[in-house]
């Protein structure tokens, strides 16, 4: 083994490779990457559950890879790929968590997954303060991924939408009598869920396809497309900019990226508080 190499597997501790990886233009661009495949996939063939066991699996299959990484370039490519399932793991998870629960619930629902998405961060800085060296770092960051596919995710359901969008009813209409059992309440036997546009007609419905075409050839959804990519893309520049540069304070890294995470979090709450009585349009109309 060369003086190069053994530098690159021995000397370089987590903080150097953090600083290293600084070039994060990427960072957006594989994870959004991966957002738009997964949540194509959800939404068509693989359903919100199966997309879901599928990105879990890629992120620890490259996380664990990562730890192994003979040079820095690798160390990159092992990176894009994990940003890449990162991705899916956000969009399929939140759909996933907020499509069984009611309107006057979703807002609150939905805002709590992302404060998770902060706790995670900020057990992150602890658990890299306990593990110094950037190896066992992504060894031990990929142990949540295990646990959460072996041992909660055979436990949950798939979306009961989903179902319903690709004509399985019956297979929804379990899932709706599960969640109110669950929650005390009992459905009666002929009660049947349909789509809206199928309200006066019930039995076995054909699939429901759609593409991001079907959204490009409406011109309001194209409009509201095209604002919403300008609007996520904006905030996203401020969010990772502030966020990614907390490592070159000339203070503690374990801190910066604790009190960063914890920073966010009143955020998160304020916006569950709010979205039900302002709504969404009003709140990001606001914020942005």
């Amino acid at each position: 083994m060369n003086a190069r190499l053994k530098t690159w597997f021995f000397d370089i501790s987590w903080s150097s490779v953090l600083r290293l990886s600084r070039s994060k233009g990427e960072q957006d661009l594989r994870t959004r990457s991966g957002s738009g495949i997964f949540g194509h996939l959800s939404d068509s063939k693989l359903g919100r559950k199966g997309s879901l066991t599928i990105v879990c699996i890629m992120n620890i299959i490259f996380g664990l890879m990562t730890s192994l990484s003979p040079n820095y370039w690798t160390y990159v490519l092992l990176r894009l790929l994990t940003g890449f399932s990162t991705g899916g793991v956000g969009v399929c998870a939140f759909v996933l968590a907020t499509e069984p629960v009611g309107p006057t619930k979703r807002g609150i629902a939905g805002m709590s997954t992302f404060c998770f998405f902060s706790l995670g961060i900020a057990l992150l800085s602890g658990i890299a303060y306990i593990f110094p060296s950037w190896r066992f770092l992504y060894i031990a960051s990929s142990i949540p991924s295990i646990i959460f596919l072996v041992f909660m995710l055979p436990f949950i359901s798939e979306s009961p939408r989903w179902y319903l969008i690709q004509g399985q009813t019956d297979q929804a209409m379990k899932i709706m009598h599960k969640i109110a059992k669950s929650n005390g309440k009992h459905l009666p036997e002929n009660v049947h869920i349909v789509l809206d546009n199928e309200a006066k007609s019930c039995g076995h419905k054909e699939s429901v396809t759609a593409s991001v075409i079907d959204v490009i050839k409406s011109p309001i959804t194209r409009k509201r497309l095209f604002l919403l990519m300008v609007i996520n893309f904006t905030s996203a520049v401020v969010y990772y900019g502030l966020n990614l540069n907390a490592t070159n304070l000339q203070t503690n890294l374990y801190l910066n990226v604790l009190f960063n995470s914890i920073a966010e979090m009143p955020a998160y709450l304020l916006t569950a508080i709010l979205i039900d009585r302002f709504g969404r349009n009003g709140l990001v109309e606001s914020f942005a």
